[in-house]
């Protein structure tokens, strides 16, 4: 066999070689982009919308669908204030699909110029939107565990007054002043000790019986005792 032969041949060989080659990124490229996160679809909200749970996601964009941890993606959204369960599955048409549960808010924390929804166990959700529950919280930001304890109290304290709260005011610890619709005046109790509450709503009665006024506060926070503040009298104008 010639030299000229044997050339052209292994010139053939290298071309076959480098065709093969350059088909073979060209397949392993346009996998790449078909397996490739372009999408995130966020469902499951309603008072909140969807764009801190996109945010949290957007991480996986541009990633390959078999190398994104769904795992890791649902606990980048559980860290969302407001999400209480999320699920997150990772397709290989390139969609993130994330379901989530948000927390039901139960009352506004109100702390100076910092107002937040927040849910049953005392967590703080974010700002205000939509409609708001009617339970205040005021001063508690500093003491979360507090605010988780009054929140676990209110259903006995609500029982006791025989209304739901209105305000709870933070004062110091387990001393809070409690307010109630329709009523003028605020109850100072500890708010683990609903019994004491059962006879500042008994002294209250007896108060407004006898004087046919209603005070300016109860202090309920000693064990069997209630003290009584009046409402200042209004100031006589001179003649």
């Amino acid at each position: 066999m010639s030299g000229i032969v044997r050339h052209r041949r292994s010139w053939h060989r290298t071309v076959r070689v480098g065709l093969m080659l350059v088909a073979g990124a060209v397949l392993t490229t346009t996998l790449g982009m078909a397996f490739q996160v372009r999408r995130v679809l966020v469902e499951g909200t309603r008072r909140f919308g969807t764009a801190q749970v996109e945010t949290a996601l957007q991480p996986a964009l541009g990633s390959m669908s078999l190398t994104v941890r769904a795992a890791d993606l649902r606990n980048a959204v559980l860290e969302v204030p407001w999400v209480g369960e999320a699920s997150v599955r990772v397709s290989l048409d390139g969609v993130v699909h994330c379901l989530v549960r948000e927390r039901e808010p139960v009352a506004v924390a109100i702390d100076g110029a910092v107002v937040n929804l927040v849910d049953i166990t005392g967590h703080l959700m974010g700002a205000p939107r939509g409609t708001l529950p009617e339970l205040e919280l005021v001063d508690f930001a500093p003491f979360p565990e507090e605010r988780a304890t009054l929140l676990a109290s209110l259903p006995s304290l609500q029982r006791a007054w025989g209304a739901p709260v209105r305000r709870a005011t933070r004062l110091g610890f387990s001393n809070v002043a409690l307010s109630f619709p329709d009523l003028s005046c605020s109850i100072l109790v500890d708010p683990t000790r609903e019994t004491q509450l059962r006879l500042a709503r008994r002294v209250l009665e007896t108060w407004q019986r006898d004087t046919h006024s209603a005070p300016q506060r109860l202090d309920a926070r000693v064990d069997g005792r209630v003290a009584v503040l009046p409402a200042s009298e209004p100031a006589e104008i001179p003649s």
